[in-house]
């Protein structure tokens, strides 16, 4: 469905790619003046314009034999495309100000585990930056896992060395986390002897510059582990692609999901070393904090709805329509049977030493869709997997995620008009694409990217 003319891509690349470049680098720079406006509907049309723009880039760099400057152009332009991203401030989630609470709390020798924002204990570390821009600082403990904890901690001390105004610290840290993703993201492309130009399909994503640059989240870092897991199973290095993937799931917990399709079966090396870096990286602070350790987690995923079940789509959308009424426990439990179902085909499905992208990508792609993340930063770490295996249903799923800030009624879009366009739309276009796949092996055509 990417198709399109490879000699007239090869008349039009002298030009098209910079022509992308500029136009990307003036639509991010609109981006970045309406978050700074607090125009939140006016960042989400210009960065589907973006999305259009990159799109036409990517079709580019599949389809026309790479240029001797095209890699030079690509990284250029995401590096200026994340120097615009800084400038304004992370104004469209307040996540990054707990990231500096939680590591400025470390530094001062407390557990974020054991005491929320509004503990007096810690009034001493109060100011007028940070602090009221914590959400629900007075209930609740972070929620997040070691190594989220652990860069919170260093990115305080980045902090402490630059001036500003408390956010700088974390900002850089996120920063050298994604342009170390780029970095790994051609490593892997090199490590598959594939073009490393398909690197702009994670570094011109919008996803990644405003998500993980200007919104500054700690998902870079799960990303950044992710693609470091995947280069060690392409060179066959089960033992470090088992740490990659227990740091990764110590800063956010779904990378596991993706385990099934690298894991060389009965392969002791990597859930060997999985298992012994959760174990060395939780022990101090299991001491420290004993079952306190699992934080905020099971309270904020009330608060997200999945406890009540509406926090899933499907659910959502058979009780909007008035079709059914499901209880949350038994769509947890239907989803943990295809996502078992998916995991087995993923590990069994091949031989033990192959990996099969494509597979790799289904697993992460329906552990987010049965898991309706709210928020546009838990569709990002399938981004780099595109680069590998670009699927249109991936592309449209994460391209269309940003829809999820559009405000809500009264005077915005409703859930029902969200989730059908950032969930079934994406699998309405991927069952289309396999069946035209299908209709034209059937008559005896080449089945494209």
């Amino acid at each position: 469905m990417l198709s399109i003319n490879r000699n007239a891509l090869s008349i039009a690349g002298g030009w098209w790619l910079p022509a992308a470049a500029a136009a990307s680098i003036g639509i991010a720079a609109i981006s970045a003046a309406r978050i700074h406006a607090w125009d939140v509907t006016g960042f989400v049309v210009s960065v589907i314009a973006a999305a259009v723009v990159y799109l036409c880039a990517t079709i580019l760099v599949l389809r026309r034999q790479p240029q001797r400057r095209d890699l030079t152009i690509i990284l250029l332009a995401a590096l200026v495309m994340r120097g615009i991203a800084l400038l304004p401030d992370p104004n469209l989630s307040t996540d990054a100000f707990r990231y500096v609470w939680d590591g400025r709390v470390q530094a001062a020798g407390f557990s974020p585990y054991l005491h929320v924002p509004a503990d007096p204990q810690l009034a001493h570390l109060r100011d007028e930056t940070i602090y009221p821009n914590i959400n629900q600082k007075e209930r609740a403990v972070t929620i997040y896992p070691p190594v989220a904890e652990l860069i919170f901690h260093a990115a305080h001390w980045v902090d402490v060395a630059l001036p500003g105004n408390g956010l700088n610290g974390i900002r850089t840290v996120m920063l050298a986390l994604d342009i170390a993703t780029i970095l790994a993201v051609v490593a892997l492309l090199s490590a598959l002897g594939l073009a490393r130009e398909r690197v702009l399909i994670y570094a011109w994503h919008p996803l990644p510059i405003w998500e993980f640059v200007a919104q500054s989240h700690i998902d870079v870092a799960a990303t950044l582990v992710i693609v470091l897991g995947l280069v060690a199973a392409v060179r066959g290095r089960q033992g470090f692609m088992g740490m990659a993937f227990a740091l990764g799931a110590l800063v956010k917990y779904y990378p596991v999901v993706l385990l099934p399709a690298l894991w060389r079966r009965f392969d002791w090396r990597a859930p060997l070393a999985f298992v012994i870096t959760v174990a060395v990286l939780y022990a101090p602070f299991v001491k420290e904090a004993g079952r306190g350790v699992l934080g905020f987690l099971g309270s904020h995923l009330d608060n997200e709805g999945y406890g009540a079940g509406w926090g899933f789509h499907p659910i959502w959308l058979l009780r909007d329509f008035n079709l059914a009424d499901p209880p949350a426990r038994a769509y947890i439990a239907l989803a943990l049977v295809v996502l078992t179902g998916l995991a087995l085909n993923a590990l069994f499905a091949r031989r033990a030493d192959e990996i099969r992208f494509d597979r790799l990508l289904v697993l992460g792609g329906a552990f987010v869709f049965l898991t309706s993340p709210h928020y546009p930063w838990y569709f990002v770490f399938l981004v780099p997997l595109l680069a590998v295996t670009p699927r249109q249903w991936a592309l449209a799923m994460t391209l269309l995620a940003p829809l999820l800030y559009l405000p809500r009624p009264p005077g915005g879009v409703t859930w029902t008009e969200l989730y059908l366009a950032v969930f079934w739309l994406p699998l309405a276009i991927g069952l289309a694409s396999v069946l035209w796949r299908c209709w034209r092996s059937n008559n005896g055509g080449v089945e494209g990217t």
